[in-house]
């Protein structure tokens, strides 16, 4: 009997929340830029579910499919240009709070109601690939987004951080010594998005060269593939690094 009231107890706290949270759910989509009447957080989400499940297109018609609904979202999001900034860089470090944490486990633990939680985690790569949309239109945003990978204290958002600096490109090069730095941080993940988005924005090339082939011996082997990766866009100015690529080759899967 105790167990079913707390159970109750949790599904009414739970359904509490989710009202509380649909009002400023509704709050903000009033605030949004709209393009052909869906708000860009509508369209962000649809990106992010057409990214996740890139592994169900094998065949070239599934995959022209696919590739046409990419490219109509990311119109969309390019139509919406920097006025998507705010609601992207907002997103991009967004981090579950504990009650949110606990809202989730509690809604896990009954079956009468089911609760959908959108993580931080899947906000941030909406994020992400809203700045892979925009490319060179995201370049105001350059500044934020080094001040994030710089400071944030929390690994996820400076990875995310990280990896939409190098879907900017070029335009985002004034980002190169925080990413030399970031390169080197502890955390993998973060040194994993650094290394890669060093070859996305191509910086100095003897300034980072360097960097990249001292990542070719980065404990982690995601970090490496990135580094070997980073240096394939700088071509012949990466000559230097063909003697570490090629001892790569013989000592690595």
């Amino acid at each position: 009997m105790r167990k079913r009231v707390y159970i109750a107890l949790a599904v009414l706290l739970v359904m509490l929340v989710c009202v509380i949270t649909w009002q400023v759910f509704q709050a903000s989509r009033e605030r949004e830029p709209v393009y052909q009447g869906k708000p860009l957080s509508i369209w962000l989400e649809t990106h992010y579910q057409d990214m996740i499940t890139t592994h169900h297109y094998v065949g070239p018609e599934e995959q022209a499919i696919w590739l046409h609904q990419i490219e109509s979202v990311e119109q969309a999001i390019r139509h919406i240009g920097t006025n998507a900034l705010p609601l992207l860089i907002e997103r991009l470090r967004a981090q579950d709070t504990p009650l949110k944490e606990l809202m989730v486990t509690l809604a896990d633990k009954q079956k009468l109601v089911h609760f959908h939680f959108k993580s931080a985690d899947q906000r941030r790569w909406e994020a992400v690939w809203g700045y892979r949309a925009l490319g060179p239109l995201a370049r105001a945003q350059v500044p934020s987004l080094i001040t994030t990978l710089t400071n944030d204290r929390s690994p996820m958002v400076r990875q995310a951080a990280a990896s939409a600096l190098g879907a900017i490109g070029p335009e985002a090069r004034l980002a190169a010594p925080a990413l030399f730095h970031a390169a080197k941080e502890t955390n993998r993940d973060v040194r994993s998005f650094a290394l890669s988005a060093l070859g996305q924005i191509q910086p100095d090339p003897l300034l980072t060269v360097p960097v990249l082939v001292a990542g070719l011996d980065d404990p982690s082997p995601v970090a490496r593939v990135m580094a070997a990766t980073a240096l394939g866009y700088y071509g012949p100015e990466a000559r230097a690094a063909v003697p570490a690529l090629l001892r790569m080759l013989a000592t690595n899967n």
